[in-house]
């Protein structure tokens, strides 16, 4: 939900901490299958998942055109003149310029069906920054197998989809859905003691209850078995409990492949949920079909998509266990290279290890089809909606476990612009001890395709031109927890010659979006926007995360 998410430093099926969205660690400014059955051939244990290499191979499937999008938001307009074609002695007046192209959506990159047989290290262990690719960033093929793999070096390795899904009645309802795999110990990538975390939100925004949410946890492969494979992307994760009907999470792809444009994608789940402090709990299933209309952007710098969630100072951390050494990034960053990371990281070849994620997004999935059954009482369905999907690797070392473990918070939107076929990422994150970093980045229809295939921003804001205000008045208190949350925030994104710029205002579509697990809550769910970009009118919908105040005192729900 970019995935702003949360290190979940504990095996716990808390949704709310597991970043049902851009997050699950948090993110920040960046630069720039066929058969629907599963492969029947041998499986592998990885990460505690088991990792299906193929099917039988065969060619790519046909991936269908996409449609020719509308006018362009983004920057780089512009035209050329056109010459007359009839000569003429006498002066011509000046012919008007040809139409600016409208930005396309890049075609599907050519992958094989049958995966690449690089070991699991050779897609790194550890989100840093390198210019040199690994099997990841090297082609298409690495990239996708890449998604198709488990990894046990990475600490968390996540897929969310996430977004709305609108009722044939008219009803807009919130929806996120996950898997995520964590190391029991992190720092300590132990194939067999990885925690396969996966769950279901749905919020019925009209009634403003809450969302209802439930999941599955345990060790992957044991407890839990989980799968993924290659050819078809195909995730799978079960969880029976003796004289109980199975749990399943289950997500793949139907027509096309992982990460490219038009890839068709069904999602089904069958699980108890409950809203929080009913003590009602619900069998539920729920089943989706959505179409990816743009393809993945690679929000992170560098081949392998590194994406910073902060910077340092330069002063060690105050770590219970003696303090942890930093080196002056901000400085550089701020003064040297105007608050543009791309640039520092370019220029430096500064790792920044374990200061962020490999971050994907494909933000305009459209729903197809969908239904619900929930107990007895709901059912609803329909075809329309979108979603946003993430996909983000990560490793917490000292540092990145301090940070996390101390304070650290964030709010972000995940942004959603059907009308040009474009997505954005628009967030600050935070922490005591290193301050705040900011991101904004705009791709899709008019981004230029990197040798894997992932799709390059086509706009990113440095530092110092991202503004974020919550408006005061907007503030609701929980009565679950008491935590006060900002319900309503402009954000003001500064025009450069390469970059647009953009006012808009984010609103929570219903106010009780707010999830509570480990005793910790989080707000998560649907916000509208409207406002401008690149001088044009905008409006739609956007995914939210963010960090409430915990109240003064100590009161006790609902007496807040």
């Amino acid at each position: 939900m970019g995935s702003v998410r949360a290190m979940v430093l504990a095996p716990v099926m808390a949704l709310a901490l597991l970043g049902l969205s851009a997050c699950t660690f948090g993110p920040p400014t960046a630069a720039p299958e066929g058969s629907a059955s599963p492969s029947a051939s041998p499986s592998a244990t990885i990460q505690g998942r088991h990792s299906t290499p193929t099917a039988t191979p065969s060619a790519t499937p046909t991936v269908p055109p996409s449609p020719a999008p509308s006018p362009p938001i983004g920057p780089g307009r512009g035209g050329s003149s056109g010459g007359s074609s009839r000569p003429s002695p006498q002066p011509t007046p000046n012919p008007a310029p040809n139409p600016t192209p409208t930005p396309t959506i890049p075609s599907a990159c050519p992958t094989s069906n049958t995966p690449p047989t690089d070991p699991v290290l050779a897609f790194g262990s550890i989100a840093q920054y390198s210019s040199v690719p690994l099997a990841q960033g090297r082609d298409c093929t690495g990239f996708r197998a890449y998604l198709s793999t488990g990894l046990p070096q990475y600490d968390s390795q996540s897929y969310e989809f996430f977004g709305h899904l609108v009722g044939s009645d008219g009803s807009i309802n919130a929806i996120a859905l996950m898997s995520q795999g964590n190391s029991v110990i992190p720092g300590l990538q132990v194939p067999l003691l990885t925690i396969e975390e996966s769950g279901l939100i749905f919020n019925r925004l009209d009634q403003n209850t809450g969302p209802a949410f439930g999941g599955i946890d345990g060790l992957a492969g044991i407890t839990v078995p989980t799968t993924i494979s290659y050819q078809p992307w195909h995730i799978h994760v079960e969880q029976q409990n003796h004289g109980q009907p199975a749990q399943t999470v289950d997500m793949r792809v139907v027509s096309g492949t992982i990460g490219a444009v038009g890839a068709l994608y069904e999602l089904t789940v069958s699980l108890d949920t409950g809203i929080y402090q009913t003590g009602v709990s619900e069998p539920t299933t729920l089943t989706i079909r959505a179409r990816d209309t743009t393809g993945i952007i690679q929000w992170g710098y560098g081949p392998n998509g590194f994406f910073p969630l902060w910077m340092f100072d330069g002063a060690p951390l105050p770590a219970s266990g003696g303090p942890i050494t930093t080196t002056d990034q901000r400085t550089a960053i701020m003064n040297t290279y105007g608050g543009d990371i791309g640039r520092y990281l370019a220029a430096t070849g500064d790792p920044m290890a374990g200061q962020g994620s490999h971050y994907y997004s494909m933000p305009l999935v459209e729903v197809e089809s969908w239904s619900i059954q929930i107990g007895s009482a709901y059912a609803s369905g329909g075809t329309g909606g979108v979603l946003f999907f993430d996909n983000l690797t990560e490793t917490y070392n000292d540092s990145a476990k301090y940070i996390v473990s101390n304070g650290y918070a964030w709010t972000e939107f995940s942004v959603q612009l059907p009308d040009t076929e474009q997505g954005m990422l628009i967030a600050v994150t935070g922490q005591q001890d290193v301050g705040d970093l900011y991101y904004a980045m705009l791709g899709g229809a008019g981004s230029s395709q990197s040798a894997n295939g992932t799709l390059e921003p086509t706009a990113n804001w440095p530092q110092g031109a991202i503004h974020i205000t919550p408006d005061p008045a907007s503030a609701w208190t929980s009565p679950h927890s008491c935590y006060v949350y900002e319900l309503s925030y402009a954000v003001k994104l500064d025009a450069s010659a390469s970059r647009p710029g953009a006012d808009l205002v984010f609103r929570a579509t219903a106010q009780d979006q707010e999830l509570n697990a480990l005793g910790r809550a989080v707000y998560e769910g649907l916000f509208s926007y409207s406002g401008t970009l690149d001088g044009k009118a905008v409006s739609g919908y956007a995914w939210g995360e963010i960090q409430g105040r915990p109240p003064a005192g100590h009161p006790t729900p609902p007496n807040c």
